[in-house]
C-alpha cells in the first residue's frame, strides 16, 4: 500500500522538476489551486497534493462556409472578400495536461457527505478490485476518463519484524528525479444549507496499488503503480495512462493486468529513515535521507571517532608554541620603558638571592588552651543504695 509520501521544497522547483522529467510541457505549465498546496516531506491521507490530469482545452478555429456557384467574370479579390465574409469562428477540443491541487482520499461522486471513514478507505485503489468490478462501483465510475499521475520524491513503507516497525523510503536512484504514481480522481459538490456563496467543488484522488515486485517483496506485499521518467517504456505507459480515449476492454484491461503479473521495472533506491516520520504532524527534509548519512546517524558517529583517533598526541602537550609571544602587544621603546627593562632583571635577581640566603624558621603550631578537669561529683550523705531496701540472702555454701 501507499500511506505516506514526500513532495517537499519550493513550488517553483517542483514544477520545474516535472517539466524536466518531460511529464509536462512548458506551455502546459498551468497549476490550478497552487496556493492550496503546502510542500511537505510527510504527506498523509486527507492532505492536499498536486496531480497531473488530462483536460480538453477549447481552441478557436476559423471554418469557412461553402461557396455558392457563381457565373461571370468576378475578380479574385472580390471572391476572397466573399469567402472572408461568409467564414465562421468555431472551437475545437484539444487535449492538454495540467497540474491541479487535490485532496488525497477519493470521495465518490454519489457521496452524501464528506465522511472521514469513507476517504480513509479510498486512499488506495487495488488494481485487482478495479479489474474484478470493471465499470461498476467506485472505481468503475472514474477509470475510463478520470485517470491521473501523482508526482512524488518517493514514498514511505514500514518493515515489520515482530513488534518492531522500521520506516523505509523508496525513491528514484537519481535523487533529482521524481517518481509518478498512477492515480484516479473525481470531483463532487456538496450543497450547504444557509450558505450565501455558491459551493466550491471538491477534487479528490486515489493512488493505484499493485502486488509488490520480486525485488521489493521483502519490504511489503503491496506497492503503488509507479512510473520512472528515465525509462522510455515507463514514459510511454505514463502518457497512455493519461489518454481518456483508451478502450476499457481492448486496452485498459491488458494494461492493468500486466502489472498483476509482476512485470519488471527499473530498480528503486530503498533505505531506512527516521522513525519520527511516523507522526503525521512531523515534517523535516531529513526524513527522506538515510539514517546512516544524518548528522546524528551511525556513519557520522564512526566518522567522529575516526577523527579523534587521528588527532596528533602533541596537541595535548603543555609546551607554549613558538609564535605564541607574537600575539602579545609590543611595547613602545621610550626612555622610561628602556630604563625599566634594564632595571627589571637585576631587581628580580636581588629578590631571588635574598630569598635563598634568608634562613627559614619553622612555624610553631598554635597551642590550644588545656582542657579543664571536671570536678568529681559530691556525694550526698542522705543517698541510699538499693541494697539497703532489700535484705541480702546468704549464698549457698556460705555460713551466716
Amino acid at each position: 500500500m501507499c500511506g505516506r509520501f514526500a513532495l517537499g521544497g519550493q513550488r517553483g522547483e517542483l514544477l520545474n522538476r516535472i517539466i524536466r522529467d518531460r511529464v509536462l510541457e512548458v506551455d502546459e505549465a498551468q497549476w490550478e489551486d497552487e496556493e492550496a498546496f503546502y510542500p511537505r516531506y510527510n504527506i498523509a491521507p486527507r492532505s492536499r497534493a498536486p496531480v497531473i490530469r488530462r483536460r480538453q482545452r477549447q481552441e478557436p478555429q476559423e471554418t469557412p462556409e461553402p461557396e455558392d456557384n457563381q457565373t461571370g467574370n468576378a475578380s479574385c479579390s472580390a471572391a476572397e472578400e466573399a469567402v472572408e465574409s461568409t467564414s465562421t469562428i468555431t472551437t475545437k477540443q484539444v487535449p492538454q495536461n495540467m497540474l491541479q491541487t487535490m485532496r488525497w482520499g477519493l470521495v465518490p461522486r454519489n457521496a452524501k457527505s464528506d465522511d472521514y471513514q469513507l476517504t480513509a478507505n479510498t486512499i488506495n485503489a487495488r488494481v485487482e478490485t478495479i479489474l474484478e468490478r470493471g465499470r461498476a462501483g467506485i472505481w468503475g465510475a472514474v477509470i475510463q476518463t478520470n485517470r491521473c499521475l501523482v508526482p512524488a520524491q518517493g514514498y514511505y513503507e514500514w518493515l515489520t519484524k515482530g513488534k518492531t516497525k522500521t520506516p523505509h523510503f523508496i525513491r528514484h536512484p537519481d535523487e533529482s528525479r521524481n517518481v509518478y504514481f498512477a492515480g484516479l480522481w473525481d470531483v463532487i459538490t456538496f450543497q450547504q444549507e444557509g450558505a450565501t456563496e455558491p459551493p466550491r467543488p471538491l477534487y479528490t484522488f486515489s493512488i493505484v496499488t499493485i502486488p509488490a515486485r520480486d525485488d521489493m517483496g521483502w519490504l511489503h506485499e503491496r506497492m503503488p503503480l509507479m512510473f520512472s521518467p528515465t525509462s522510455s517504456e515507463d514514459m510511454e505507459r505514463m502518457h497512455k495512462w493519461l489518454d481518456p480515449n483508451l478502450s476499457w476492454e481492448s486496452e485498459l484491461i491488458p494494461f492493468l493486468a500486466s502489472y498483476v503479473q509482476n512485470s519488471p521495472g527499473e530498480p528503486f533506491q530503498i533505505y531506512p529513515v527516521d522513525p519520527d516520520v511516523g507522526k503525521v504532524g512531523n515534517d523535516s527534509e531529513s526524513f527522506i535521507k538515510p539514517v546512516s548519512q544524518r548528522k546524528d546517524g551511525i556513519k557520522a558517529l564512526f566518522a567522529k571517532q575516526k577523527r579523534q583517533k587521528e588527532e596528533p598526541e602533541a596537541s595535548t602537550s603543555v609546551e607554549t608554541p613558538i609564535n605564541a609571544t607574537s600575539k602579545k602587544r609590543e611595547r613602545s621603546n621610550t626612555p622610561e620603558t628602556l630604563e625599566k627593562q634594564e632595571e627589571g632583571p637585576s631587581v628580580k635577581r636581588a629578590k631571588t638571592d635574598a630569598s635563598v640566603n634568608t634562613p627559614t624558621t619553622p612555624k610553631k603550631k598554635p597551642q590550644g588552651s588545656p582542657r579543664k578537669k571536671l570536678a568529681s561529683p559530691v556525694k550526698d550523705p542522705n543517698a541510699r543504695t538499693i541494697s539497703q531496701f532489700f535484705p541480702v540472702s546468704p549464698r549457698k555454701g556460705t555460713s551466716s
